[in-house]
């Protein structure tokens, strides 16, 4: 996962204390009018490195912003390809051949899966390509933009008692995490830690669990209790951890706490 572990350890959990929560940024929804906010998009086509920029004052800054973020991983030729007031916008990659698509939309769910039709060959219906980025312009300017839950999944895969969001306490803030009733998962992070937000497929039954991300190279399985209905304890091959269930429901949000 990049230098950054999916359960962290449990000494560790016990001893950090936990930033506010700021789910509104799952469901991003259009600032009010006289909030204006852009977000945007970069990408390089010969490497098809990235970058993301939100919650900024204008176009200007928030083109600015993505290119320097995608020209930070090392690419030369980045461009910026989308830009977005008070709204979503996604970038989809393909590799081999390189090819990339972009959407935009009021939901981070309706820009991705523009993005990911409009990736890859003609006729091809974006086949073999995979979501990189989703910011949308009301997104925590703090914090990297969470990815939406995938396409796919099983429905009837994962422990009804996993269904909702859940937040792990790390050095400097929280991590969220959802897990869907149709067997899949988004996750990213509400901390200083780097740790990029990733998304994929998801199965848990009879305290075991499996996970598989489909937008960077990551799989676990392990084990998982219950201690409450508001507590769990995961067991992976990084470790061991305690989540906290924040909600029941995936529909719901939580507003953010004010610091």
């Amino acid at each position: 996962m990049r230098g950054s572990s999916w359960w962290t350890r449990e000494a560790s959990v016990a001893a950090c204390a936990g930033l506010g929560l700021l789910l509104a940024a799952l469901t991003a929804r259009p600032a009010a009018a006289q909030q204006i906010r852009w977000a945007a998009v970069a990408v390089s086509p010969t490497t098809l490195d990235s970058g993301e920029s939100h919650a900024q004052d204008s176009q200007a800054d928030a083109d600015r912003l993505a290119l320097q973020s995608c020209q930070g991983v090392g690419a030369k030729d980045c461009k910026a390809v989308n830009s977005v007031v008070n709204q979503c916008v996604a970038l989809a990659i393909k590799l081999d051949p390189n090819y990339f698509g972009y959407g935009m939309g009021p939901t981070r769910e309706g820009a991705a899966a523009q993005a990911l039709a409009a990736c890859g060959n003609e006729g091809e219906g974006g086949v073999g390509c995979r979501l990189e980025l989703s910011p949308c312009s009301t997104d925590d300017v703090r914090w990297a933009a969470p990815l939406p839950l995938p396409p796919g999944g099983t429905p009837g895969s994962v422990d009804p008692s996993l269904v909702g969001y859940w937040k792990l306490y790390v050095n400097s803030g929280i991590w969220v995490w959802e897990i869907s009733v149709n067997g899949t998962y988004t996750f990213h992070s509400e901390a200083t830690d780097g740790t990029l937000p990733h998304n994929g497929t998801f199965t848990a039954s009879n305290g075991k669990y499996t996970l598989h991300s489909v937008s960077m190279q990551w799989d676990d399985q392990g084990t998982y209790t219950l201690p409450s209905a508001s507590v769990m304890v995961g067991v992976g091959k990084l470790g061991k951890g305690t989540w906290y269930k924040i909600a029941s429901d995936p529909g719901y949000v939580e507003p953010a706490s004010k610091h």
